[in-house]
């Protein structure tokens, strides 16, 4: 019984730790764990062997999302991690009530206006 109830305290801690990390981004309800995390049709539970390059940069950060964090193109899809999770400066604010798109899935991308024109657009509405 006392393993039982040891095991128990153990998993929810664990699972805890993984929402603890989740809230300290800006906007997380659309991926949630995926964010971090590859899951599979075979791998369906996110786990320390399936981080994805986004994910382990949040890590190599110490979980802390940063002006640094958010100009890293951690998936390689030529989008900023920032523009990717509505916080483009990094600052803690999100432009935007949900993730743009997955910064750790490079198939996953605000594809719907491409990086020269959403330059462009931001550049028409600095002060």
């Amino acid at each position: 019984m006392l393993l039982i109830v040891l095991l128990a305290v153990l998993v929810s801690g664990a699972l805890k730790s993984r929402e603890d990390y989740m809230q300290r981004l800006p906007v997380y309800k659309r991926y949630m764990c995926a964010l971090c995390h590859s899951v599979d049709e075979f791998d369906t539970q996110p786990s320390g062997s399936n981080v994805n390059d986004f994910g382990r940069d949040f890590a190599r950060g110490g979980y802390v999302w940063d002006a640094a964090l958010a100009a890293m193109d951690s998936d390689g899809d030529d989008y900023p991690n920032g523009i990717e999770l509505g916080d483009e400066d990094g600052d803690g604010e999100p432009e935007t009530l949900i993730e743009r798109s997955n910064p750790g899935d490079r198939l996953n991308n605000p594809s719907s206006i491409d990086k020269d024109t959403w330059g462009i657009i931001k550049n028409l509405f600095k002060d």
